[in-house]
């Protein structure tokens, strides 16, 4: 389960783009709940190694009238 690193939000989360990076399947998505960007990694090494991590991309979006 993918949780937001903005937040903590874990569901369902838009995806914006899918592409493959050496043995990682990646996922561009953007949370719900905060609005933040971040980038989700997954895959299996050539030594069999699974790893999955998140990057983010895009600060989450300031509700209007905060700073």
């Amino acid at each position: 389960m993918v949780k937001c690193p903005y937040c903590g939000y874990e569901g369902q989360f838009k995806v914006h783009k899918k592409w493959r990076f050496r043995f990682y399947d990646v996922e561009r998505l953007e949370c719900p709940k905060c609005g933040g960007v971040f980038n989700h990694y997954y895959g299996v090494s050539p030594g069999g190694k699974r790893s999955e991590y998140v990057i983010r991309v895009k600060p989450r979006v300031a509700s209007a009238g905060h700073k």
